[in-house]
């Protein structure tokens, strides 16, 4: 098999910003994926059924450690390493990817939660595109869990919510970078469920937002950054949200693009309508850093199975493998396989 992407794959993905590979995950690497999520799910309403009649929490603890690490289990890191998953994206890389440690697994459930709070600042009923909150990873999301929307913070509260290292351990600055963002080369999602139908959970992308993300970059080192929230055009909150701590998780000025099919809020909120990746077990994704995603809720019967690997080109300078704001303002930098599609030349 040609574990390389063709010219019309690279031309999908430059224009996009992202592309799907179908079925690119043997049957049997997919399904066993998803015994061991399953198994390790039963541990747990095993363990809590135990902790809830003695008390003992131990056991619990301990399942739920063993789930935190399923992401590092040869299981879940052969999705990767082991198909032709990484020789598709090296082949758009134009080098070896920087070796994966692990994984996230992103397994949402149906859940009445409409009431909750996302880190935008509104309740989930009141989302549009099922609860879709286009965001950039690497962005810090608060010390504290978000903000509830029928009280005010204590000023206890809100001086542990401005804490410097967020919840997802993202960093609110990087100054030495002149940066406020981390950043990654390539989100890789890997399908261990069906959700070929919208309302299951599905992955949403903002198609070709990659190319604005670059455009306003470029214009916020311009302007003399820093790059990211809190840089010319980006405040890092919404005071207008309901919770009055929304968090901008990508600026208005690339929201403003999409206003065609999007809701806009009574507060002037912009909702873009992202394109929703109906993929099924077995499916794989390739998503530019840049290009604006989400999670939505899962409004049918059975929870959404997702594994994501965050990569990194190989030749990313050490002292920028996690904070590279060159790689922000050139969305090709770090892609030398996509120049015959992007124009960029070697340098």
């Amino acid at each position: 098999m040609n574990h390389t992407l063709t010219t019309e794959q690279k031309q999908k993905l430059y224009k996009n910003g992202y592309l799907v590979l179908k079925q690119v995950i043997p049957k049997d690497m997919a399904n066993k994926a998803r015994r061991l999520l399953f198994e390790r799910m039963g541990l747990l309403r095993s363990a809590a059924a135990k902790a809830a009649g003695s008390g003992n929490v131990k056991s619990l603890e301990e399942a739920n450690r063993l789930m935190g690490r399923s992401g590092g289990s040869a299981t879940i890191m052969n999705l990767f390493n082991e198909t032709p998953v990484k020789p598709l994206l090296e082949s758009a890389f134009g080098e070896p990817v920087y070796p994966v440690r692990g994984a996230q697994l992103a397994i949402i459930y149906p859940a009445e939660d409409g009431q909750t709070v996302n880190e935008a600042g509104f309740r989930n009923v009141d989302t549009p595109f099922a609860g879709w909150c286009g965001h950039l990873d690497g962005l810090w999301n608060g010390g504290i869990a978000t903000p509830p929307v029928d009280r005010d913070l204590s000023l206890e509260e809100e001086e542990k919510w401005q804490g410097e290292r967020g919840m997802n351990s993202a960093l609110k600055y990087h100054p030495q970078h002149n940066t406020n963002i981390s950043c990654f080369t390539a989100l890789v999602a890997v399908a261990l469920s069906d959700q070929r139908m919208e309302g299951v959970g599905n992955l949403g992308l903002l198609k070709g937002g990659h190319h604005k993300m670059e455009a306003f970059f470029r214009w916020q080192r311009e302007q003399g950054g820093p790059l990211g929230p809190e840089g010319p055009g980006w405040p890092r909150t919404d005071e207008k949200a309901p919770n009055k701590h929304g968090l901008v998780h990508y600026p208005d000025k690339v929201k403003k693009y999409y206003k065609r099919g999007a809701i806009v809020s009574a507060t002037g909120q912009i909702w873009p309508k992202p394109t929703f990746m109906k993929v099924r077990a077995g499916d794989a994704i390739i998503v530019h850093y840049a290009t604006p995603h989400s999670s939505t809720r899962v409004l049918g019967v059975e929870p959404r199975l997702m594994v994501y690997f965050r990569t990194v080109a190989e030749s990313r300078p050490e002292e920028f493998l996690s904070v590279y704001p060159d790689a922000l303002c050139d969305n090709w930098l770090e892609w030398k396989g996509m120049r015959e599609v992007s124009g960029v030349k070697a340098k």
